[in-house]
């Protein structure tokens, strides 16, 4: 009897719990911050206080306000889409969420996918990254993300290799983070590395939005990597660099120039490198006109 009373009022709360969320996220529009004064976040350390017992729960909710926003953007016409402001204001909520569950792993995976490619969110949401990895110390996706965003956004190998490496000893983690350790740590090979940490994430990734964004990622990448082929085979060939991307095509190295996902346009920089106008952005978010081409 006892059992069956004590499962009721599990039920019971588990129920109420539920209510309590869905209507919170049918309020959330109304609650959502109009310009940049009412985007407050309080302090951490407060919402600890506040939240008592039930710091999991007001995780929770911290992070779904931040997800109904950013899902609110997308109905946007104005460019940019998402303001500066408003970038700072999500990374602080899933910041705070962070601090009351430093293990709530969508809060970092929806940091890495949506608001990393975001003009100068990036370190921000490697240290939230960081901060989940070392609670997550079995958890080799955080480093691996963390490698990427070293590796390929901030050229900056001897972290990538240090992450690779950390998130190689952890449990389940495939042979591909060492290969990629070892390989970066002689600063080679840049774009197809990265290639492969794409094809990685994409493997391990579900979710359809989130497969659009990194698929669109890769392919930029390997469009940048045909580019880079085509340029070495040009110097090869010819003992110079081309002047331009346009010399691969009049030479017949290759047949039409690859098509940026996100909008931009390739080009060749001086030392031979390649670059795209996007930066791995989508255009239409950042120029008004894009939108209208």
């Amino acid at each position: 009897m006892k059992s069956r009373l004590a499962a009721c009022v599990i039920l019971l709360a588990l129920a109420a719990g539920l209510f309590c969320t869905l209507n919170f996220a049918a309020s959330a529009h109304k609650n959502l911050p109009v310009d940049e004064s009412g985007a407050y976040v309080l302090p951490a350390p407060l919402l600890k206080i506040a939240s008592l017992e039930y710091s999991g729960l007001v995780s929770d909710l911290l992070f779904l306000r931040a997800t109904v926003f950013y899902g609110g953007t997308m109905e946007r016409v104005e460019r940019p889409r998402v303001k500066d402001w408003e970038w700072h204001w999500m990374i602080n909520l899933l910041d705070a969420a962070s601090e009351l569950d430093p293990y709530f792993y969508d809060l970092y995976y929806f940091a890495n996918a949506n608001i990393s490619p975001a003009p100068g969110m990036l370190p921000a949401v490697n240290s939230m990254l960081e901060k989940g990895s070392r609670y997550r110390d079995w958890d080799w996706i955080l480093p691996f993300y963390l490698g990427f965003n070293y590796y390929y956004q901030l050229q900056d190998n001897d972290k990538a290799v240090n992450f690779l490496m950390e998130g190689a000893k952890r449990p389940g983690a495939p042979t591909l983070l060492s290969t990629l350790a070892a390989r970066l740590a002689y600063r080679g090979k840049r774009t197809e590395n990265a290639i492969l940490f794409l094809q990685e994430i994409l493997r391990k990734t579900d979710d359809e939005d989130t497969q659009k964004v990194y698929k669109d990622r890769l392919g930029a990448l390997i469009g940048i990597y045909q580019l880079e082929k085509a340029v070495a085979l040009y110097r090869e060939r010819f003992g110079a660099l081309p002047l331009s991307l346009n010399d691969l095509l009049s030479q017949g190295i290759i047949q039409a120039l690859p098509v940026d996902p996100y909008g931009g346009r390739f080009y060749l920089e001086t030392d031979g490198s390649v670059k795209t106008t996007s930066n791995l952005v989508y255009a239409k978010d950042l120029n008004p006109e894009a939108e209208a081409k």
